[in-house]
């Protein structure tokens, strides 16, 4: 991976940082056995999970699931990008920082997006500031009657806009330019070429993302006006609202502190602000847009389960239909609450309180029986037509569950809703799942038959390989037959890298594979890095096996590959090659 430093500076870097001292300056740690043991700082837990390896030099939490080496504790401990948290490791072993040669472009898109977060901060402070001014008596009023405190206030922020120039004169006094507030989403140019503030007597919502920083604002209309009630920043440099999670800075420091059973999806910030008032802390909002597998993946940092708590009206309840199978596909756990007589959350908390709320959300349907009686509901189950489609779309619920125990019990309840037999039911699940193989699904069969789509006796046997001879297991031997074999070009990779550095004499490490690759973004990756190696059993020759198995798969694939490319040659030369070659495999194979 291109990480903008020269690759030797960056591991006299980590050479001079040993990550035991290094996490020892954030963190207490104790060492039991060979490894040293601490309360992950990453998530809330009583019990020490948080591992670090001093002779391999990289760190895991077995709870959470953070894992890494030194400059990627300093970058997640620390809030970091590399390049800052590189700077910061250099200051402590006192090295001299190199010149940071990545792409022109990039430096100068890094120092713009530095100088934009720094403009939106003192905007920020600006707009917070102004609630002190008589001149904001407007928004004082209105955050009175949504009955907010001042520590709630403050604590996300909320400010307000004087006027169309006001904050452009302070930001300019403070030394930006006007294209640095247009860059930040803070100005417009007029016709004229003058510029106005975009949020001009708006009370301000500060958009913060998951590191602390704010990267734009929503901003809301208090008096009467042809204007949009709300307006957020355009997409800039460093505001996407397909991205953005409202209140998940909260959501982090929750996560520092205790356990987040479940995360719970609202539609607006107010929602999300008078739910913390009234002590809700898990509640986040995704900037009015709709659910994006971008905010999915974020949310599954902090929990599994999610809970969809959307206005009871026709839009909420569209929002949360299109919401599940996206957070669905992310692994998560979906359950939906329908906010009856039409109430938002912030209404709901302030005319019920808490104690309601939480009992509320204790009746969230799972989506499956949600969508069953959403489905029911939309549907006159007398009518033979419509009950026929009731089922249908039941069952194409039901069929994306992975058990068959998880779907008998829906096809208990659309039974009971029905009356159609289960055993009926069952043979139409069946029958609309024989689905026709698309010719990419034959193609993925053919070319890329090893890659994770199932913990087989191959995928099994590689990891365990590779893991092996990563993590230096004195039976693990390098053998040309594995890197034949190898279909996964990381995997590749990291044989070539073993092997390179046993042909140099030297002793290959674990935390180099976090320079290599994405370690926590790659499972694969992530999973060798990890590995547990179960003590007692007979390893040594469940490696050789696993060999065996590599080699026999890898002549599989090749023989595969070779049918498929004889199937669509026509010159009779090439033929002959092919079979020649194919005739190879089968002896090969017959030796194994």
């Amino acid at each position: 991976m291109d990480k903008g430093f020269n690759e030797e500076w960056i591991e006299k870097l980590k050479q001079s940082n040993d990550i035991v001292s290094v996490v020892g300056k954030y963190i207490t740690l104790a060492k039991k056995g060979r490894t040293w043991w601490a309360c992950c700082p990453f998530h809330f837990e009583k019990t020490p999970s948080f591992a670090v390896n001093d002779i391999e030099q990289y760190f895991h939490c077995f709870g959470c699931g953070a894992s890494g080496d030194v400059i990627k504790f300093v970058e997640k401990y620390e809030s970091l990008d590399f390049y800052d948290a590189c700077a910061k490791l250099a200051e402590y072993a006192g090295m001299e920082l190199p010149e940071y040669k990545t792409d022109e472009n990039l430096l100068k898109t890094k120092k713009k997006r530095e100088r934009i977060y720094q403009a939106l901060l003192d905007a920020a402070r600006y707009y917070y500031s102004n609630l002190k001014l008589k001149e904001s008596q407007v928004a004082l009023d209105y955050l009175s009657k949504r009955k907010l405190d001042t520590a709630t206030i403050k604590e996300f922020g909320l400010g307000y806009s004087l006027g169309w120039t006001e904050a452009i004169k302070y930001l300019n006094s403070k030394g930006y330019t006007d294209e640095e507030l247009i860059d930040a989403g803070i100005a417009e140019k007029r016709s004229d070429g003058t510029l106005y503030d975009v949020y001009a007597k708006r009370l301000i919502f500060p958009i913060f993302n998951i590191y602390g920083n704010i990267v734009g604002f929503s901003g809301r209309v208090l008096e009467k006006s042809d204007f949009a009630k709300y307006k957020n920043t355009s997409q800039t440099l460093v505001f996407d609202k397909s991205k953005c999670i409202y209140g998940i800075n909260q959501l982090k420091k929750l996560k520092n502190t205790e356990n987040i059973k479940e995360v719970v999806i609202v539609e607006g910030q107010m929602d999300v602000i008078s739910l913390y008032k009234a002590g809700v802390r898990n509640a986040v909002a995704c900037m009015g847009t709709a659910l994006t597998p971008s905010h999915a993946k974020d949310l599954k940092r902090f929990s599994d389960k999610v809970i969809l708590c959307f206005d009871g009206d026709s839009a909420g309840q569209k929002a949360t239909l299109r919401s599940i199978e996206i957070l669905f596909n992310a692994g998560m756990n979906v359950f939906i609450v329908t906010i009856p007589n039409n109430n938002d959350p912030d209404e709901f908390i302030n005319l019920y309180g808490i104690n309601e709320w939480n009992k509320m959300l204790s009746g969230a349907y799972y989506w499956v029986e949600f969508l069953i009686r959403d489905f029911a509901n939309h549907y006159d189950l007398t009518k033979m037509e419509q009950k026929n489609k009731f089922i249908s779309d039941s069952l194409n619920v039901i069929k994306k569950l992975p058990t068959n125990s998880e779907q008998e019990i829906y096809l208990k309840m659309v039974q009971d809703m029905s009356n159609v037999s289960i055993n009926v039911l069952k043979s139409d699940l069946k029958n609309g799942t024989n689905t026709e193989l698309k010719q990419e699904d034959i193609k993925e069969q053919i070319e890329d038959k090893q890659i994770n789509l199932k913990d087989n006796a191959y995928v099994k046997a590689v990891k365990f390989i590779i893991s092996a001879l990563i993590h230096k297991k004195e039976y693990a031997k390098l053998d040309d037959r594995i890197r034949q074999s190898l279909l996964n070009s990381d995997y590749v990779k990291i044989y070539d890298y073993v092997a390179g550095e046993h042909s140099e004499g030297r002793i290959p490490i674990v935390s180099k594979l976090f320079d290599m690759f994405d370690v926590e973004g790659q499972k694969d990756i992530y999973d060798v890095v990890n590995f547990v190696f179960v003590a007692g059993e007979d390893n040594e020759k469940y490696y050789n096996d696993c060999v065996k198995i590599l080699v026999k798969t890898g002549l599989t694939t090749q023989k595969d590959q070779l049918l498929a490319k004889l199937s669509k040659t026509k010159d009779s030369e090439e033929k002959k090659a092919i079979m020649s070659e194919i005739q190879k495999i089968l002896i090969m194979e017959k030796t194994k």
